[in-house]
């Protein structure tokens, strides 16, 4: 019998998460924290499946060149617990089939046929709450040339989307946090407003905010909530 993996608190880990975005830093990270802990996976990739490797029994890779694919979507999130979406913009994803923010539809009637209704969404720790307009460093970062701009303005579309009854039927979590590529076993903490919490603003490696988002999908701490996550703070 296979054991349940389970978090530090005893509660029980995901069975199987399907991850849009997988090829990239924090889709890896995710990865990475699923074969820790033994949990099965569907990593989704626009393209470069070569950059998933190892890929456990029981997991699999799905090359999905659009999120307006419906049915291809739907397979790839058939017997997931929840979709964990690790979606950032590259210089190779400014067409709409790309972009979260233009396909949310979709993606919940995909996930809703596939008998799934969890989903934990990365955004910018710059991000405010859904309901909210941009805050002055976002509107910045979105005047900026190239992807920066681009990234940034598709990071408030996904919240503003959100506040307009986006995803109305899933249980969303919308996560604040800064990542890098650095660290490892940083544990991450969270918080629905600054005020009194332990958060530093420090950003988080990829591999502890997979782990935390892992976790939050069985916790549902921050359901149709977004909650901020950084390193916890010292002293």
């Amino acid at each position: 019998m296979t054991k349940t993996a389970v978090d530090n608190l005893g509660r029980p880990l995901p069975h199987r998460v399907a991850v849009l975005g997988a090829a990239g830093g924090l889709g890896q990270g995710i990865l990475r924290a699923c074969k820790a802990e033994g949990i099965k996976f569907t990593a989704i990739v626009r393209s470069r499946p070569e950059r998933i490797t190892e890929v456990p029994s029981g997991s699999r890779v799905a090359v999905i060149t659009s999120l307006t694919d419906r049915p291809a979507l739907t397979e790839a999130f058939t017997g997931a617990d929840a979709v964990l979406t690790a979606l950032g913009l590259t210089s190779t994803s400014s067409d709409r089939s790309a972009l979260l923010s233009a396909n949310m539809a979709t993606i919940e009637e995909s996930m809703l046929v596939a008998g799934v209704d969890r989903i934990v969404v990365i955004n910018t720790l710059l991000a405010p709450m859904p309901g909210r307009p941009a805050s002055r460093a976002l509107r910045f970062f979105s005047w900026m040339p190239g992807t920066t701009g681009r990234g940034a303005s598709e990071q408030q579309a996904v919240v503003d989307a959100l506040g307009s009854g986006a995803f109305s039927s899933l249980r969303w979590t919308l996560i604040r946090a800064g990542l890098n590529s650095r660290g490892k076993n940083e544990r991450p903490v969270a918080s629905a407003d600054w005020g009194g919490a332990l958060n530093s603003w420090a950003p988080v490696s990829y591999e502890a905010m997979g782990r935390w988002m892992l976790e939050e999908v069985s916790a549902n701490e921050f359901v149709r909530a977004a909650p901020l996550v950084s390193r916890c703070r010292r002293g």
